[in-house]
């Protein structure tokens, strides 16, 4: 997926679940959220092939995901 269309989609996703607590808010934090396991295509891993093979490994992992998930509720909810 391209990275306007997953800013739109984190931001909807946002606005679906956390529309009602947060309000605007929301819209930000999910395409934040969105966007964010993509970043890893920044990190280098040595050689093309590794970089494209390792892409989404751990960034888009449910352990990761599951780990990171109460700071950013707390970001969210401190913002």
């Amino acid at each position: 997926m391209d990275s306007p269309t997953q800013l739109v989609l984190g931001a909807a996703v946002g606005n679906a679940m956390a529309g009602r607590q947060v309000g605007r808010r929301a819209l930000r934090w999910g395409a934040i959220c969105g966007t964010l396991p993509d970043l890893d295509v920044f990190v280098p891993l040595g050689d093309p092939v590794r970089d494209f093979t390792y892409h989404c490994s751990a960034s888009h992992s449910l352990f990761v995901l599951a780990a990171v998930t109460p700071l950013v509720v707390w970001l969210i909810l401190r913002d």
